[in-house]
């Protein structure tokens, strides 16, 4: 009888602690701040109800892939920063700032001219060459546009710090605007066509037209201190984070170049590679082809076509994200921009954003509005 009443004893603090155990471990399982599973992979976009803060209408946009919408339940992380591109609308003489995340224009300027090429600086402030008319047109955070009368036909526009680069076709130069004023100008042999800032931000490399040449041109000096032939016909150009400086061709492929302008490879794609982008890590170029009706995303080490990517209208610029995700391009002919996966180069959404989309560019952080 001992016995049995210690092993019922026993019996019962036994069966007391454990379902203290259960209760607690419930506990910590479904308190606030804990959940269980792995959430990562659940996240989808979503449009947001609330008003877009705009000067006109907004447009809306369609989405074929989530992207940004939180787990719900207690461990609902934070939302990530928005990913925004300004888009130049030619057709509909606006520009207009695109949440890629969100699928919809967040907000519009209008911007008589014919907006062609677009850049966005460090600060978040926009500019965009107004290529039927002889102006830019500059778009301050949470400010109004502005516009520089250059004269001549600006084409092409670079930010280098507060200073933007205006390649002036017509004007057969450089013009220089600070502060939202024409500062100077540099004088070129032929008409230029696109330009790129190399690291550093001391100077321009600028394409030409009707040539097969670079002028290179020092932004302190503001004079050409080179020209460089290439043999082929330069269209778009841009550097790749490691300091190459890549060209596109008229006639099709893509030519990489060092740093002294010594060509280091070729890459065979469509038939007519217009404009390109690079990944932050600079592993990947994302480049258009217009005529081809195709993104061909290159290997930017091997050199290797790695993906042809179908686009039904007519695509022009590209952009990538400031955290490498999403690819932005401007289908011109649909009034789209079309929204790619990076990693899985797959098309996650279609934005409805206005007539006549050219030239896009990511904006580097999301400027507070």
């Amino acid at each position: 009888m001992v016995g049995a009443g210690h092993t019922s004893l026993r019996s019962l603090i036994c069966e007391g602690w454990c379902a203290v155990l259960v209760s607690g471990l419930a506990l910590a399982l479904f308190a606030p701040g804990c959940s269980v599973g792995d959430t990562r992979d659940q996240r989808a976009d979503q449009k947001s109800d609330g008003k877009p803060s705009t000067e006109t209408s907004a447009g809306a946009g369609q989405t074929e892939e989530s992207a940004t919408t939180q787990p719900t339940g207690p461990r609902a992380r934070q939302p990530k920063p928005r990913a925004l591109v300004w888009v130049g609308l030619e057709d509909a003489e606006e520009v207009a700032l695109v949440d890629l995340a969100r699928g919809k224009v967040i907000a519009r300027r209008e911007a008589q001219g014919g907006p062609h090429n677009v850049t966005v600086a460090s600060d978040g402030t926009a500019a965009a060459t107004l290529y039927g008319s002889d102006r830019i047109v500059l778009v301050r955070p949470r400010g109004r546009a502005h516009f520089v009368e250059l004269g001549g036909t600006p084409h092409d526009v670079k930010a280098a710090g507060s200073l933007f680069v205006v390649a002036n076709e017509a004007g057969r130069r450089l013009d220089f605007i600070r502060d939202g004023e024409h500062v100077a100008s540099v004088r070129l042999g032929a008409e230029p066509h696109d330009l790129a800032i190399a690291p550093g931000g001391n100077r321009a490399w600028v394409t030409l037209n009707g040539t097969d040449e670079l002028a290179i041109v020092d932004l302190r000096a503001r004079q050409v201190v080179r020209s460089l032939a290439t043999g082929f016909r330069p269209h778009d150009i841009l550097f790749a984070p490691d300091g190459r400086l890549w060209v596109t061709d008229w006639d099709g492929p893509v030519h990489i170049f060092d740093r002294r302008g010594r060509v280091q490879g070729s890459v065979e794609l469509g038939q007519e590679s217009h404009h390109l982008a690079f990944t932050p890590n600079g592993r990947q170029a994302w480049i258009t082809d217009h005529a081809a009706g195709r993104v061909f995303v290159v290997d930017a080490r091997s050199l290797e076509v790695i993906a042809a990517l179908p686009v039904r209208g007519g695509p022009h610029h590209v952009a990538i994200t400031p955290d490498g995700t999403r690819a932005a391009v401007a289908d011109h002919e649909s009034g789209m921009v079309v929204v790619y996966n990076v990693k899985r180069r797959s098309r996650v959404g279609i934005i409805e954003v206005g007539a006549g989309p050219h030239g896009v560019w990511a904006v580097p952080t999301a400027p507070s509005r």
